[in-house]
């Protein structure tokens, strides 16, 4: 139990490709989860959601705040007084119940763990969304690149002397039907209808 509660601590302090937190809200720089002085895991990150443009008219979220994802639950003791309970918390009670044979702690705790994973697969599924829209959001752009790039071609392979021919054939023949339809509209049956 202690060495996965360490894995989602380590999860929980996740960096991306730049060295930024991922987990920490703003607070980019400084590890969103932390120990104190007195062994409790603590988050020192804030609640700031930044989001990026991957379009026109649409975001994806670019962090996520650590007790959004790692959620605490409610607990009520004794005297039916409820408080916050922190994930990392709820984890070492749970050991704690295991190692000193406490067998209500760690049913409570079982409880408990089921309900922090079950916000986990929230957040992945949120994660998911947002890849979604990446991935549909690159699609749109890969078409649009690439048909920029097919009229960018049509205008710089431009024949200019085979352009100007073929302008001319088709103004001579525009010229030819002008031709035909005012000679035909003189035709008394013509004058007739009118």
């Amino acid at each position: 139990m202690k060495g996965l509660r360490d894995q989602a601590l380590n999860l929980a302090n996740t960096q991306d490709s730049s060295g930024s937190y991922i987990f920490g809200g703003s607070r980019v720089k400084l590890p969103p989860f932390v120990t104190d002085a007195n062994g409790d895991t603590v988050y020192q990150g804030d609640q700031t959601q930044m989001r990026v443009a991957v379009g026109d008219q649409r975001t994806v979220l670019l962090n996520r705040s650590g007790t959004e994802t790692f959620t605490s639950v409610v607990r009520t003791n004794e005297k039916g007084e409820a408080s916050g309970i922190g994930f990392f918390q709820v984890i070492d009670d749970v050991i704690d119940g295991m190692r000193n044979g406490v067998p209500s702690k760690v049913i409570a705790g079982i409880d408990e763990l089921d309900q922090l994973q079950n916000a986990l697969s929230l957040s992945l599924a949120e994660v998911g969304t947002d890849q979604n829209v990446l991935q549909s959001q690159k699609t749109v752009l890969e078409e649009t690149r690439l048909s920029l790039k097919s009229v960018l071609s049509d205008i710089e392979d431009l024949d200019y002397s085979k352009a100007i021919t073929e302008m001319n054939k088709h103004m001579l023949s525009l010229e030819a039907a002008q031709s035909s339809f005012a000679k035909i509209s003189q035709l008394s049956l013509f004058n007739f209808i009118n």
